[in-house]
């Protein structure tokens, strides 16, 4: 077969092949460890055998949760019912009842301002890890939610895959729900008339499954370099947009790449995760425990895959990214789309489990739903904050049906990835740069010490940081005109380069643990020093948390020389 052009390439894609695997994928209800789950990823596997990939699947435990029945009652002489849902790794309850107390946002000082001991907290938004575990640090009995229209599924655990003995006791021990907006406005105005007793019933599945990962592989032509393709196939519900429109598209690059594989630098390695709704992301933490080294020596990048297709997805206007795959993302998704991209740090979400290991990670989601979109109104709120869009209202809810895929938007969707992938496993010289990374490292350090100002001198690592903008600047011209003969040896460096900064930019665990299922900013180990200021200098708080930091501190300054070593070489 004659070598095919990228243009050539994405003209190839089967529109036909992307619906058609879609509707199939969508007949299952997907639940981590179910029967129908395992006919779903024996369906993946055998179109994957067709398109000549080698497969295979991995069996392994997680300790799996999902909802099975809940109702929330108004005691007294006014009594209700509200149509509610439960949530995952949330204690089960026969009926406890308890007086409501509302909370509104949930904040630090909606906190501070009620004593919710006992009693049952009313909170805005969707269930999550940190609303669940700030409540019942607060001594909270439960939980009631407020969604927007619809109910919509969601696991509340803070464990990132698997629990550990230290993590454990994490695990909620107190039941929570969901009610709509209607619903919710109706228990507030019943709030401002007086006290106002529940009874909450929560019946939750939770116990030892065994799950499958699904791998394929192609292996490259000239290295022994992958790159990672993943996605979940474990489903709420129908899961047509969440995730079987983004197994079509992992389906559809696989066969692409198959096809003209003799063209392949490197290989390609597609996996199908489970346990990311049910179980907090337990399978692709599995593997990155399980496969460590592996990973650590071979995988130069990990492109994700999730709710591909959806109906009226028009905004492209930002992506997750460890940056030194920023520039490439954004020309690539401004290249098909229009739209010119901002390349924003990868979040604490998804199947994003190998930041210790220090792969670099592009995409997660990709298209939304505009926020000013006039369609049917979405899950904005925790979203277009953090990336300008939105999910479609389907998201998480039965309503997940394969009616909400819009075939131009998958096709486009596809489009993306398989020029992503094409490129990473085409390109002798691995597509990255690095410019990007020291410069945010540079702006948070900046940002840091201004805010602890002399309770902690940030002084050298800021110059150690800067020198490495200069040292990363003189590479990248190097990068630029490299000779053949020098790519091996500047792919390694780019790697390696890439396992010292992610670790220490990214995690607070490290390289051999996974932070918990919340937000981890940037030099996460010295952030704690814009709290100094606030505390007297004399006390022992203040004391204990300087030393933490500068201990943080000589971590990063060690990572820092280790990468002007690895440059100068």
């Amino acid at each position: 077969m004659s070598p095919v052009t990228e243009p050539e390439l994405i003209s190839q894609i089967s529109r036909t092949k992307l619906w058609d695997t879609n509707s199939r994928i969508a007949q299952w209800v997907r639940l981590s460890g179910s029967p129908a789950e395992r006919e779903a990823v024996q369906y993946l596997r055998g179109v994957l055998d067709g398109y000549g990939l080698t497969t295979s699947i991995i069996d392994h435990p997680a300790l799996v949760s999902y909802p099975l029945e809940s109702s929330l009652d108004v005691l007294g002489s006014a009594a209700c019912r509200y149509r509610c849902l439960g949530h995952a790794y949330t204690a089960s309850t026969e009926g406890l009842e308890a007086e409501v107390v509302d909370l509104g946002n949930g904040t630090p000082a909606d906190y501070a301002a009620n004593d919710v001991r006992g009693k049952i907290v009313l909170v805005n938004g969707l269930a999550g890890p940190v609303p669940v575990y700030d409540a019942e640090r607060a001594g909270a009995a439960g939980e009631i939610f407020v969604n927007d229209d619809h109910l919509h599924n969601m696991v509340v655990s803070t464990i990132w895959g698997t629990p550990t003995p230290e993590s454990a006791v994490r695990i909620p021990k107190h039941p929570a729900v969901s009610i709509v907006a209607l619903d919710g406005a109706d228990l507030r105005r019943r709030l401002a008339a007086g006290p106002v007793r529940v009874r909450m019933l929560s019946r939750v599945f939770m116990q030892w499954q065994t799950t499958p990962i699904l791998v394929g592989e192609i292996s490259g032509t000239f290295s022994d370099e992958f790159v990672m393709f993943s996605g979940h196939q474990d489903s709420w519900h129908e899961g047509a947009m969440d995730n079987g429109s983004a197994n079509a598209t992992m389906l559809e690059v696989a066969r692409l790449l198959s096809l003209h594989r003799q063209q392949l630098v490197r290989g390609l390695r597609v996996i199908f995760w489970s346990g990311h709704s049910h179980a907090r992301y337990s399978g692709s933490t599995w593997y990155a425990d399980h496969h460590w080294e592996e990973l650590r020596d071979h995988c130069v990048a990990h492109v994700n895959v999730d709710s591909t297709g959806a109906r009226g997805a028009t905004y492209y206007g930002s992506f997750g990214v460890n940056k030194e795959l920023g520039p490439l993302g954004a020309a690539i998704v401004q290249q098909h789309t229009g739209q010119a991209p901002e390349a924003k740090r990868m979040s604490r979400a998804g199947d994003m489990s190998f930041n210790g290991i220090g792969i670099p990670s592009l995409f997660m989601t990709l298209s939304q739903v505009p926020v000013t979109s006039a369609n049917e109104d979405g899950v904005s709120a925790s979203f277009s904050a953090m990336i300008g869009g939105k999910m479609p209202w389907w998201w998480h809810t039965d309503g997940d049906t394969i009616d909400k895929v819009d075939l131009d938007v998958l096709e486009l969707d596809t489009r993306i990835y398989v020029s992503t992938l094409w490129q990473l496993c085409t390109q002798s010289l691995l597509p990255m740069d690095f410019r990007p990374v020291a410069a945010d490292i540079v702006t948070e350090l900046k940002a840091v010490q201004a805010a602890a100002g002399a309770h902690l001198d940030l002084t050298a690592t800021l110059a150690r940081a800067e020198q490495l903008t200069r040292a990363v600047e003189r590479w990248h011209q190097r990068l630029v005109n490299a000779a053949p003969a020098d790519v091996p040896a500047l792919n390694r460096q780019m790697m390696a380069l890439s396992r010292i900064l992610i670790p220490i930019t990214y995690t607070q665990a490290g390289p051999f643990d996974h932070d918990p299922a919340w937000a981890i900013p940037h030099l996460p180990g010295i952030q704690d020093a814009r709290k100094l200021a606030g505390l007297a200098s004399d006390l022992s708080a203040y004391r204990f948390l300087q030393t933490r930091l500068t201990r943080s501190n000589n971590a990063l300054m060690f990572a820092l020389r280790e990468a002007l070593a690895l440059l100068a070489a």
